[in-house]
């Protein structure tokens, strides 16, 4: 799993600064062989403008005085000012065990599908016990000269891709678990002093189960102890008097146990009613409003079509479409080459269809187009974006055909796609950004075929993803390799984004992969027997830790620590039913500090003298 995390930079000697620590000789992965790495791991990400340095990998700029070159960019469109660039971490947990060179080469990924057109530097560091990847953006696009918009969308979406790429290379991902929140540290000191009102709120709930019978006693109980109590059907919230904030017991538990829910409280005193219970409002799912902030795509889109794109119309009133002027005439030449009546009549007839929607259009100033013809002789191309540059920037893209008619509807609206046209049936292979799919069917008049239209989409999009992997295999010099799997096992490598290709067989599903994810592909489809490990070791010492400091507040002692003990004498306080939390020492990382509490205190001294007597003898 990784953790990613944003700082801006706002100043030309913070940003040079920031260069020279990313590609510092005592933290920094040489990169020996990582450009021969990464181009044999990534071309499925595309090529890219990308070099080597000794110690980073630099996209879109070169790997000599890289923040200069930052700031010609930045000057060129007259962006040197507020943020000029932004520094990524991205964090690899310890319990995944990934490697220097796999985490490289997930953040030069991430950099590639997420800041395409800008100019990045990437270093990998080694020097602390996590790994972690340096990715430092400069703000400004080369192709656009628009800033880069760092706000929580764009976070998010960051972080969602580098969750993506995780998956995909069999590491976890971070979950977030509402249910249980450690001990804040405020809590915590004023509990070991004895003062902390919430800790001796919970002794006193302990004390009401015991005692209350009924609703009436229990507020009575906890107005006699100098509690303000608001009971309503869905919440009981509490407040000492004197503090300025109350708690609800529901919040309490999460601190404390579920012991202290409304609903646990209510069963325990012997009053609790499923009755009352069903009267509560079910609650309603969040809805979340990105209003505070955009993603890339949609600044993206939002430059492509604003209003110094588009071309003034004519003085007749008539829209110069430049790409449907160029579907009138692909048909005019298609009418000549004719081969007998019918197909002239249909295809006059296109023609004629063609020419009066375009007489009909509406008085639209007409935005800027980009086309690119693609030196394939059985098509063309049109469209507002090449097809290239919609599939190697982040999020998902959605691929069908349609009639050559139907092309005519996405002129002058604000949907970015790419169309090849095949010259033998004039059938037209559509492809945009998944986002846009239900805007697409509104304009193709297909609203009622949503289903079909994803279901071909996913054909299609099986096919790309085969012909590219029977690139790369054939680059490699090695095989695509095949596994018949089941509808479930798919849609387990579909939620863990791994590389591959489905084709249907009968009642089953054709997989199609590169040899390198066969491992990850039979682990993740055919899981061991034995009982899944629900936490690794870290989250499992980091549990222990969160409950040792709530005992220590409850009762109002201090933990324990003893610091610089050997890894042998930790695996021998491990086989005794001593309850501690360990932590690597500061100062010598071959060694450990530990946490524990008062009863065991006594145990751990006996431990570690007779393994100390043990090695004398």
């Amino acid at each position: 799993m990784a953790y990613i995390a944003q700082v801006s930079i706002r100043n030309s000697g913070h940003m040079e600064n920031a260069i020279g620590y990313i590609a510092r000789e005592e933290k920094a992965m040489k990169l020996n062989d990582m450009k021969k790495y990464l181009s044999e791991r990534l071309n499925h990400v595309g090529q890219v403008n990308t070099a080597s340095g000794e110690r980073a990998t630099f996209i879109n700029c070169s790997d000599k005085d890289t923040y200069k070159d930052f700031e010609i960019m930045r000057k060129a469109f007259n962006q040197d000012k507020g943020v000029i660039a932004h520094h990524y971490y991205q964090s690899f947990q310890k319990d995944d065990n990934v490697t220097p060179e796999q985490a490289h080469q997930i953040g030069v990924e991430l950099a590639k599908k997420m800041f395409p057109n800008f100019q990045v530097a990437i270093a990998t560091h080694i020097d602390r016990e996590h790994i972690h990847n340096h990715i430092i953006v400069n703000s400004c696009n080369i192709v656009t000269g628009q800033k880069w918009y760092s706000n929580k969308r764009t976070l998010s979406d960051i972080r969602k891709e580098s969750d993506r790429l995780c998956l995909a290379n069999g590491f976890g991902v971070i979950t977030k678990n509402n249910k249980y929140q450690g001990l804040d540290r405020t809590t915590y000191q004023l509990g070991l002093k004895g003062k902390s009102w919430k800790i001796n709120l919970v002794h006193d709930l302990d004390v009401a189960v015991e005692r209350c019978k009924s609703k009436e006693d229990f507020i009575s109980f906890l107005r006699g102890k100098d509690y303000s109590v608001r009971y309503t059907d869905s919440h009981i919230t509490i407040t000492k008097n004197g503090e300025k904030k109350g708690i609800r017991v529901d919040t309490l538990a999460r601190q404390f146990g579920d012991k202290y829910k409304k609903a646990s409280l209510e069963k325990n005193m012997g009053y609790y009613t499923a009755s009352l219970q069903a009267t509560i409002r079910p609650k309603q799912e969040k809805v979340v409003f990105h209003s505070s902030g955009k993603s890339y795509w949609e600044h993206y889109e939002q430059h492509l079509f604003k209003e110094r794109h588009y071309l003034p119309s004519k003085p007749n009133n008539v829209v110069r479409d430049y790409e449907a002027e160029r579907l009138v005439s692909y048909a005019e030449r298609q009418l000549m080459y004719s081969r007998n009546i019918f197909e002239f009549i249909i295809k006059a007839l296109v023609l004629l269809s063609l020419k009066a929607q375009r007489r009909k259009k509406n008085v639209y100033p007409v935005r800027y187009k980009r086309v690119q013809q693609l030196p394939v002789k059985p098509y063309i191309t049109y469209g507002n974006i090449s097809y290239r540059e919609l599939r190697e920037t982040s999020g998902d893209t959605y691929t069908i055909k349609v009639s050559m008619e139907k092309l005519l509807h996405l002129v002058n609206q604000p949907i970015l796609y790419s169309a090849k046209i095949n010259r033998d049936n004039n059938s037209v292979t559509l492809t945009i950004k998944e986002k846009d799919k239900s805007f697409l069917a509104e304009l193709l008049k297909l609203k009622g075929m949503s289903k079909q239209l994803s279901e071909q989409s996913e054909r299609m999009n099986n096919r790309i993803i085969y012909k590219e992997l029977l690139d790369t295999a054939a680059q490699s010099g090695t095989k695509v390799q095949y596994l018949i799997i089941n509808e479930e096992q798919k849609k387990i490598l579909q939620d863990n984004f791994i590389h591959c290709a489905f084709f249907d067989k009968e009642d089953r599903i054709n997989v199609a992969f590169l040899p390198d994810k066969a491992q990850l592909i039979k682990k993740l489809i055919y899981p061991k027997q034995e009982k899944k490990v629900t936490e690794t070791p870290q989250q499992k010492n980091n549990r222990i830790y969160a409950q040792l400091k709530k005992n220590a507040a409850l009762n109002g002692e201090k933990l324990r620590f003893k610091a610089k003990i050997t890894k042998q004498q930790l695996e021998a306080l491990s086989k005794t039913d001593v309850t501690f939390a360990y932590f690597v020492n500061n100062d010598d990382k071959s060694l450990y500090n530990i946490a524990y509490d008062k009863s065991n205190e006594s145990k751990v001294k006996d431990t570690l003298a007779a393994l100390n007597n043990q090695k004398l003898s």
